[in-house]
């Protein structure tokens, strides 16, 4: 098993990409949103919670449902951290509405998608969210790569394609 947190992965993502607008969707106690607003605070980048409880830090932070937020929200962002309601239905409409506002070069990283052990399954823990992963693999637009990362996994999907190399190659033309 990982030693490394869901949240440190989380921001060493949020390095690499070096996102202008950050959004994550399920907060809790606000640990993963806070270590990605430092990562990428230097770049003069935003960062965006949504949660139904309002978490014990500052920020740009919606109180409310996912469906709430994204019925009024609609402007794009490079990364988005899926880590909210953890039953299969909500986090497949999360993440078609995440993708609606995903940028080309942009990220979804979900949490929860590969549980150690079928203990986990509990709604309060990683539910049945997991089943994601076997919709995402049949997606012939879509790359995700699944990591073991501590006992729940976490998932990372790109847009097929989307390689700077590719991108670049596309512009060209």
């Amino acid at each position: 098993m990982s030693k490394i947190h869901h949240s440190d992965f989380v921001a060493i993502l949020a390095n690499i990409y070096q996102p202008k607008t950050y959004l994550e969707l399920g907060l809790y106690t606000g640990e993963t949103f806070q270590k990605v607003r430092r990562t990428i605070s230097g770049i003069g980048s935003r960062c965006i919670g949504v949660d139904i409880k309002k978490p014990p830090i500052d920020g740009e932070i919606y109180v409310q449902t996912t469906d709430d937020f994204f019925e009024n929200f609609n402007e794009s962002v490079d990364m988005v951290f899926i880590d909210a309601d953890h039953r299969y239905e909500s986090v497949l409409k999360d993440l078609k509405n995440s993708l609606k506002i995903l940028n080309k070069r942009g990220c979804v990283i979900l949490h929860d998608t590969d549980p150690k052990n079928d203990s986990l399954f509990d709604p309060g823990y990683c539910g049945d969210s997991y089943k994601i992963v076997n919709d995402l693999e049949r997606r012939e637009d879509l790359n995700i790569t699944t990591f073991p990362i501590r006992e729940a996994g976490l998932s990372v999907v790109t847009w097929k394609n989307s390689t700077r190399t590719q991108l670049r190659k596309k512009d060209e033309q």
